[in-house]
């Protein structure tokens, strides 16, 4: 079975949702481990642009799934990761 993809957009500022964004997504790493694979990305960039994001912290999963504008709970995070395949 293939890894799952997570991909986090933190803005550069690191405000609360940004640094609650990161912890959660250390958490998350901890308990699924080789599940998962996890890419920050700091800053917007061109990836920031495809995906047709607008606000950070910002969660894609499997390029389909997308967290925008806030720090989502790990409820949310898990519930995304099971709908992407996640077992």
């Amino acid at each position: 079975m293939s890894k799952i993809k997570i991909e986090a957009f933190i803005s550069t500022s690191n405000s609360s949702n940004d640094v609650n964004l990161s912890r959660l997504l250390e958490e998350i790493k901890h308990e699924f481990g080789d599940k998962l694979e996890i890419i920050s990305n700091k800053g917007k960039n061109e990836l920031f642009d495809e995906y047709h994001l607008t606000a950070t912290p910002a969660v894609v999963i499997e390029e389909m799934i997308k967290i925008m504008g806030f720090c989502p709970s790990k409820e949310t995070i898990v519930s995304a990761l099971k709908e992407s395949g996640l077992e």
